[in-house]
């Protein structure tokens, strides 16, 4: 073997823990809590979008757009904001991500009109971007090596936990206060939660001597990781499930209303139900993935049963319960994909450094899913004669995630060549 060539990394390899020992769990759950807080301000939008478009008279395509806002920042700047916390400071970005959730719902809870919403809505997704490639990093750097798998694990579900406990609790909420009221009492919670991640989290800050590298590390992390086939395979794998699971869980509530005359009470709490049902998916894939399970595999079977699932959600020969059940299944099943993802980035990582600017670039592929997905959806049901003719999409970007799986695989079995073979190789 070349004595040049650096060490492979294993997938527990990673920012050394801290402190050093056993893995302060308190810690994990705090950060966790990070995107639990920040996923409130998805899952917020969703069982409002009829009071919305009652009020600013828009139609369904751009009420798309206030779910798909949200994530065009991180479209953009996903991989960046990954690479700016790996070189400036991972817990700094946390909490700056959190000032701009914060301000972005306050000033929201304001707009006059929906283009001023569209604006804030891309603020708080700067905040929510920020938020999610920096936590994850926070949670690897803490925890001990033989747990990495099962806290990023825990981390994957932030999403689906967030979304799901959100929409439970606007039901409850709508009787006494209205969309604009809910805005204000998120910015308030998003400040409160803050101040307990500055206080939590004070013993990771930097020294005062501050990051090295500077912007020239930041591009140098930058080309290594998008050079780098493992993390793009990863972040191409997360926009076809992204893309699915935004459009069937932001649209379920108007389907509900529009198709069963539900109340937007009832509709999100079948929603919030329904995401709810990803958490156990999430936890699913990280013990498959600990118990030996190939990533590949798991991913492959969970995207075409997400395909599938999809025809079943949109058929109106289908009876409510058996649509509903349809549902359920899809995002338990779809649970298994950010598990994968998610939890391959120590893994696929060019070096331990880069982390955080893998994480952004994962969070980018889901990000370009989500800002595509609502519109592209809304288009085709404005166009193609109702919500039947939605399975052509959310199919298509099952069956992408099935070859990407497959591209993946082809991947792992050259990493997992062993050491006797490769040193035969050289």
């Amino acid at each position: 073997m070349d004595k040049n060539q650096p060490p492979r990394e294993k997938i527990e390899t990673g920012p050394p823990p801290l402190p050093s020992g056993p893995t302060p769990w308190s810690l994990v759950f705090l950060l966790v809590g990070a995107g639990v807080v920040a996923a409130f301000q998805v899952g917020k939008a969703p069982p409002l979008l009829p009071a919305m478009r009652q009020e600013f008279g828009i139609s369904l395509f751009l009420a798309g757009w206030i779910l798909s806002i949200f994530n065009v920042i991180g479209l953009f700047l996903g991989s960046i904001a990954g690479a700016v916390a790996d070189v400036f400071g991972r817990r700094r970005l946390l909490l700056i991500g959190f000032l701009l959730l914060a301000v972005g719902s306050l000033a929201g809870s304001f707009a006059p009109g929906a283009s001023f919403l569209l604006v804030t809505r891309a603020l708080e997704g700067l905040g929510f971007l920020f938020t999610v490639v920096a936590a994850p990093a926070l949670v690897a750097r803490v925890t001990s090596p033989r747990d990495l798998r099962v806290s990023l694990s825990i981390w994957s579900c932030f999403l689906p936990a967030g979304v799901s406990l959100v929409m439970l609790l606007v039901p409850l909420a709508i009787l006494r206060l209205n969309w604009r009221e809910l805005w204000q009492v998120n910015a308030v919670l998003l400040v409160l939660y803050a101040l307990a991640l500055r206080r939590g989290t004070a013993r990771m800050a930097r020294p005062a001597s501050g990051p090295s590298g500077g912007l020239g590390r930041v591009w140098q992390d930058l080309r290594l990781t998008a050079a780098s086939a493992g993390p793009v395979l990863l972040a191409a794998i997360f926009a076809t499930y992204a893309l699915q699971w935004l459009c069937v869980m932001g649209f379920l509530p108007t389907l509900l209303m529009e198709e069963y005359g539900l109340g937007a009470g009832r509709a999100s709490l079948f929603t919030a139900f329904m995401v709810a049902m990803n958490v156990p998916g999430n936890l699913l894939g990280g013990w498959l993935l600990h118990r030996g399970f190939r990533r590949w595999k798991l991913i492959a079977s969970g995207s075409a049963l997400m395909g599938i699932c999809s025809l079943g959600i949109y058929s109106s020969a289908l009876p409510f319960g058996a649509r509903y059940l349809a549902s359920l299944a899809f995002s338990l099943i779809g649970g298994l994909l950010p598990a994968s993802a998610l939890g391959g980035a120590p893994l696929y990582a060019p070096t331990p450094r880069q982390l955080a600017t893998t994480n952004g670039l994962i969070m980018q592929g889901g990000q370009f899913g989500q800002v595509i997905g609502p519109p592209l959806l809304a288009l085709l049901v404005s166009l193609g004669g109702g919500w039947k003719s939605a399975p052509w999409l959310l199919a298509g970007s099952a069956a992408a995630g099935v070859f990407l799986a497959f591209r993946l695989a082809g991947l792992e079995a050259k990493r997992s060549v062993p050491p006797s073979s490769r040193a035969a190789e050289s």
